[in-house]
């Protein structure tokens, strides 16, 4: 009898542990650019040289339900054009005289935030990552 019970235990506990199982983490790259830009650039000719050229980074994410991934705050729309928009502002903040995103490379990825408290209670946030190296337009004289 109480091995019966036993093994009812097991297999309750085994099936509540299945349940209680979180979503899998996002990392995808979603495309990789030799030159990328949500500013309206069209002339392509750069020049790398000191202060016109160096690594920036972006992103932009919203939260999402630990365990449902339901939606529960940030933007949700446009937001390969804001991570993009990020790295090139990073990049300009760090003081690079440049607004073109050459040899960039953009990936999805799921962050985790947690609090330092006792029972920390962590957050997920599904991001748009944008890096890459940030340039100056190099105007021809045609």
């Amino acid at each position: 009898m109480k091995v019966k019970k036993f093994s009812c235990l097991v297999l309750g506990l085994t099936v509540l542990s299945g349940c209680a199982q979180m979503p899998p983490d996002t990392d995808e790259r979603l495309g990789q650019f030799t030159a990328a830009s949500s500013f309206n650039v069209r002339n392509l000719e750069y020049q790398k040289s000191n202060k016109t050229s160096s690594f920036t980074k972006g992103k932009s994410c919203f939260q999402v339900n630990l365990y449902s991934l339901a939606y529960v705050s940030g933007p949700k729309d446009n937001l390969l054009q804001r991570a993009m928009d990020d790295a090139i502002r990073n990049g300009q903040d760090q003081g690079i005289d440049g607004d073109l995103l050459v040899n960039a490379r953009i990936e999805r990825k799921t962050e985790y935030e947690t609090s330092g408290k006792i029972f920390s209670v962590k957050k997920r946030f599904e991001c748009v990552v944008v890096e890459g190296d940030l340039v100056k337009i190099q105007v021809s004289n045609n």
